[in-house]
């Protein structure tokens, strides 16, 4: 049996801390994600998808979102997916499943009980969330379940006891329960990176990153078992279009800026990368200065990017202040600015906004005298 396995697809997603454009495209790269996923199916001869919760980011999601969705697995109608609600849509969201229930095209099985499914070379066992924190082992009714001498493959949506939640929920899931119930695979939905668990049990992490947490690129798995008792054949295929980059420098005094930028950045394909860049460490007053123009002459080349440099102190020096201004009140407000720079006898914050008034001191002084 070949299937692939997914999961945490979140359609629908707000992104609500990004700009409207952002959050557009974000969420339709989301949509996306199912003509990937049934693009791969057909290409790598599997006839089963296996969506391990959270299809939907919401329990009431809106209906044109909804029919999208259905609309986009119908058209693959040489692959059988079989949806399971998560966490986030929940059988709680009885709204949501009657309708999907009542709309989906033939080739769309809801995994809605506990209960075995059937699916002609496996069996498949799942345990439907019954909302977002059922406080108890939903897998629990696997270990006795009868399936014959079929594949058997389990379908949840959780933490494991060593692991933890996406959400930081109640830790449910046994890590040995493919064990236990004498599972071929347990296909594991809800953290949103890849990550193996045992031989047979796998998170299948989100074919579409929507975060820094994760380091690895989003995707999904294809899973091969040619017979019961069979070892997995597991394969992680890429799926993400976009790829969300945390970038951490410590900078010293006599840095080039321009230089550390480039090494630091990813060179190719800029407008799908999101980006949170952050800085430590310390520079002089001229070398912040090029790095914060950098910086900012690069936001628009990153489909997003922010960055923080308030974390970089300020290394006085007497050639700096120089190009402020040698005498003069605006050498008086620079001197007392790079003062108040230092945490000593002031708090964090008083010290970041005399950073940040010193840094647009010396821009303005800059743009003056250029």
């Amino acid at each position: 049996m070949r299937f692939i396995h997914c999961a945490d697809l979140h359609l629908g997603k707000p992104f609500g801390r990004f700009d409207e454009d952002t959050r557009v495209e974000l969420r339709s790269a989301r949509l996306q994600t199912l003509d990937t996923i049934g693009q791969i199916a057909l290409t790598h001869d599997a006839p089963y998808v296996l969506i391990a919760g959270d299809t939907f980011d919401a329990e009431t999601p809106p209906s044109k979102l909804v029919r999208r969705a259905l609309d986009a697995m119908a058209k693959y109608d040489g692959v059988t997916w079989v949806l399971m609600p998560g966490n986030h849509d929940s059988l709680a969201a009885s709204d949501l499943w009657d309708r999907i229930a009542r709309d989906c095209p033939p080739n769309v099985v809801l995994a809605l009980d506990p209960k075995p499914i059937d699916l002609h070379d496996a069996v498949i066992l799942p345990a439907p969330p019954t909302n977002r924190s059922a406080g108890f082992d939903l897998t629990d009714w696997m270990v006795a379940a009868e399936t014959g001498v079929k594949i058997r493959i389990g379908l949840a949506h959780g933490g494991v006891t060593n692991f933890g939640s996406e959400d930081g929920g109640l830790d449910t899931i046994p890590p040995d329960r493919a064990k236990t119930a004498d599972l071929d695979y347990l296909a594991l939905g809800d953290w949103h990176g890849q990550m193996q668990i045992s031989d047979r049990c796998w998170y299948s992490g989100t074919p579409e990153s929507d975060g820094y947490k994760h380091t690895h690129a989003s995707g999904v798995l294809l899973v091969e078992i040619d017979h019961r008792h069979e070892p997995a054949i597991v394969t992680p295929l890429p799926t993400g279009q976009y790829a969300w980059k945390r970038i951490e420098v410590d900078f010293f005094a006599g840095n080039d800026p321009i230089e550390v930028l480039s090494n630091a950045f990813p060179g190719t394909d800029r407008s799908k990368h999101i980006v949170r860049f952050s800085g430590t460490g310390r520079l002089r007053l001229l070398e912040l200065a090029t790095l914060r123009n950098a910086l900012s002459a690069m936001v628009d080349e990153f489909h997003h990017m922010e960055f923080d440099l308030s974390r970089i102190d300020v290394e006085q020096n007497i050639n700096d202040l120089n190009l402020i201004a040698e005498t003069g009140a605006l050498r008086v407000a620079a001197e007392t600015l790079a003062a108040q720079t230092s945490t000593d006898g002031r708090t964090e914050e008083d010290a970041q906004i005399a950073k940040l008034a010193l840094s647009h001191l010396f821009h303005l002084a800059q743009e003056v005298t250029s």
